[in-house]
């Protein structure tokens, strides 16, 4: 008999999930949170700064910023590695199939290489989540994880439940059964966002981690909750509280300016030998916004020119954008 998740949906959840699927209505192709490089860049930082920070990676933003571009920073040597490790698993994320086990194995060997031996397979003991010294839960046991797996990932294979309900009822499961013998919280919310971008592609660069963050207590008392009740409602509803809330910031219309901003940027990022004449024919506006534009910039510190004035480069500081 094939498996099927203990879940019942209620009145809360039927709402959130409308309200959620009204939010995604509402983001313009055009919106920066679908076509910003600049956006994407920023969202990406917080989403591996946060996740790695439930697990208790002590490096601040602007650390992780400078070790994603490259530069050699003071630090923990794991909690360096963390980082490094987790950017190259979210750069998976276009090429991963949200149904097979195999890439879940390998997105797991790509988060923990060098950082537990069994990175990339499911455990061969057994686990259990503590709070201080009391056991608050105990994974799957060991033997079992395969076949329990198996099943969860055929019953998200084959599932008619609309998916963004299916996407969190696969988040806890996979925390329930606990695969791996580290790295099940930012392997599993690693997978949830994969799971969002194959529904919206859009929902790929949604800071759901960095909304866990600043819910932290509520996240593990909702697992704990759905795990004592053996069924997934109150995880569900959580998560889905979180998903809204982390696209509402979207949702809004950009203004005319916020959005010529950040399509200013792009084009510097792109063409770093670019000018403002083509900058002008990019925004569709005069030369003269164009050059205003590039003045509030470098006022700001965000542009800069490296070289002269005809055979320079512009470098946008990315790191004085997200701060």
């Amino acid at each position: 008999m094939a498996y099927e998740p203990p879940f019942q949906r209620n009145d809360a959840i039927d709402s959130l999930c409308m309200e959620i699927a009204e939010l995604v209505g509402m983001l313009s192709p055009q919106a920066p949170l679908a076509k910003s490089l600049t956006l994407h860049r920023e969202l990406r930082i917080k989403t591996i700064h946060s996740s790695l920070m439930i697990e208790g990676n002590k490096l601040d933003e602007r650390t992780v910023t400078a070790i994603l571009d490259g530069k050699h920073v003071l630090g923990d040597s794991r909690d360096i590695l963390e980082v490094k490790n987790a950017k190259r698993a979210y750069d998976l994320i276009p090429e991963l199939d949200p149904y097979s086990i195999d890439d879940l194995l390998r997105a797991h060997r790509t988060m923990m290489g060098g950082l537990v031996p069994e990175a990339g397979r499911f455990r061969s003991g057994n686990v259990g989540v503590f709070d201080g010294g009391v056991l608050i839960h105990a994974g799957t046991l060991a033997a079992y994880v395969p076949e329990v797996m198996a099943g969860i990932f055929g019953w998200l294979r084959e599932t008619s439940m609309h998916p963004l309900l299916a996407s969190c009822v696969f988040h806890f499961e996979f925390e329930f059964c606990h695969p791996f013998f580290d790295g099940n919280g930012r392997t599993g919310r690693l997978w949830h966002t994969l799971l969002l971008s194959r529904w919206r592609p859009v929902l790929a660069w949604l800071p759901i981690e960095s909304t866990i963050r600043q819910r932290q207590a509520g996240y593990y008392e909702a697992l704990a909750k759905s795990d004592a009740s053996g069924s997934g409602e109150q995880f569900v509803e959580f998560m889905l509280g979180v998903i809204r809330d982390s696209i509402l910031p979207f949702s809004k219309p950009a203004s005319e300016k916020e959005l010529a901003r950040s399509r200013a940027l792009d084009f510097f990022r792109e063409h770093g030998n670019g000018n403002v004449s083509q900058l002008a024919e990019s925004l569709g506006c005069s030369k003269r916004s164009a050059e205003r534009m590039v003045a509030k910039l470098k006022e700001e510190g965000i542009l800069s020119r490296r070289g002269s004035a005809r055979a320079g480069i512009w470098i946008v500081d990315d790191q004085s954008v997200t701060q």
